[in-house]
């Protein structure tokens, strides 16, 4: 299937719709039949198959955290360079994707097996 950068933009709208795809604090995301069920919907409205919806959405996810990268990288580096900021056709529609793997917080193992033994 030919990917233009209309139907990209389409399948990424068809994607964030689908959250039990891409957030894994949902209790449903772990559901592996509502995860297929909800790739084989999107394979349909594109005509094409599960797989190479799959594998074009893990290319469009991987290139987004390469540009991600790129932005927390230099705004790290402290160069005095130019902030970089990405010019990638799809950036802006894949934001919601920014947050998916951060940590919620951390808690202090060491306070709260002190306070066991004590």
């Amino acid at each position: 299937m030919e990917w233009s950068n209309e139907k990209v933009m389409s399948l990424i709208d068809l994607y964030r719709d689908r959250p039990v795809l891409w957030n894994c604090r949902l209790k449903e995301y772990k559901d592996r039949n509502k995860r297929h069920d909800a790739f084989v919907e999107i394979a349909v409205s594109f005509g094409g198959g599960k797989e190479e919806v799959e594998r074009k959405l893990k290319n469009l996810i991987c290139q987004f955290s390469r540009e991600v990268k790129k932005e927390r990288d230099s705004v790290k580096s402290g160069t005095g360079e130019e902030v970089y900021k990405s010019k990638w056709f799809a950036y802006q529609s894949m934001e919601f994707l920014k947050d998916r793997n951060r940590a919620r917080g951390m808690t202090d193992t060491q306070v709260r097996f002190s306070n066991l033994f004590l």
